[in-house]
């Protein structure tokens, strides 16, 4: 049996930090189409999305997110988490709203956020635009919730620059089939030296930021890495009437 035919875009992914415009008007409505028309956890509908043109807040989360590109050209995303709207619609109180405020609600609201932002980056990146995706949105989540006005029952769970390409970064090699996909149980373990020789070819020779660094080297190098304000996150959520018990 042949396999199946697929756009290329979708195995060929790449981060994209420099953008030549934002997309049009047209094609951003169609983007929020498309991220609409995503599947959603029981047809909650539970993500808000804001795209932030403003050059002051544009700035502003640039320098929460530690990302200069982010106040430059290309449009920001920011995915919510949205149970506000439900809560609401539905004329609820905070005691009879658990399974909204609850360990369901958020992450259904979170798969619905982060599965509505790949949606609309692929549908991006088939039509020829490209896009980065930033979890630094999280660095200071009490500070861009100010920033949005962000109501009670909604949390940011993260961005999304999207725009005319204007670099063409080469494409970041991934961990062997094998290491990730399991056939009726947990795959077993795989030896990824010669994944780690790979990847540190791609780094030592790409085009950009050129550096020696394994996989290996990645994984003990995010345990440094500061995590800002991502500890108090389960206060934050608590403080934005969400209660998730352990």
């Amino acid at each position: 049996m042949n396999a199946m035919t697929i756009d290329n875009s979708a195995l060929t992914h790449r981060s994209i930090r420099t953008f030549s415009a934002a997309p049009s008007a047209a094609d951003q409505r169609v983007l929020e189409d498309v991220a609409q028309a995503t599947s959603s956890s029981n047809f909650l509908q539970q993500v808000t999305l804001i795209k932030v043109f403003d050059p002051q807040k544009r700035q502003r989360i640039a320098d929460l997110t530690n990302c200069p590109f982010v106040a430059g050209e290309g449009l920001l995303y920011v995915f919510v988490l949205d149970q506000h709207r439900n809560i609401e619609t539905a004329h609820l109180t905070e005691a009879t709203a658990s399974h909204f405020t609850g360990w369901a609600g958020f992450f259904g609201g979170v798969a619905d956020a982060e599965l509505a932002a790949q949606n609309l980056l692929g549908a991006a990146e088939r039509s020829g635009l490209g896009g980065c995706f930033r979890g630094s949105v999280l660095n200071d989540p009490r500070q861009m919730i100010a920033l949005l006005n962000l109501p009670r029952f909604t949390f940011p769970v993260l961005g999304l620059m999207v725009g005319v390409p204007a670099e063409a970064p080469q494409h970041k090699p991934r961990l062997p089939h094998a290491a990730v996909v399991g056939e009726n149980t947990y795959p077993a373990a795989q030896d990824l030296q010669d994944y780690d020789t790979t990847l540190n070819n791609y780094y030592r020779t790409r085009q950009w930021n050129a550096r020696e660094e394994t996989f290996t080297d990645s994984l003990l190098g995010y345990t440094k890495t500061d995590l800002h304000h991502r500890l108090e996150i389960g206060q934050i959520l608590r403080e934005q009437g969400f209660h998730l018990p352990q």
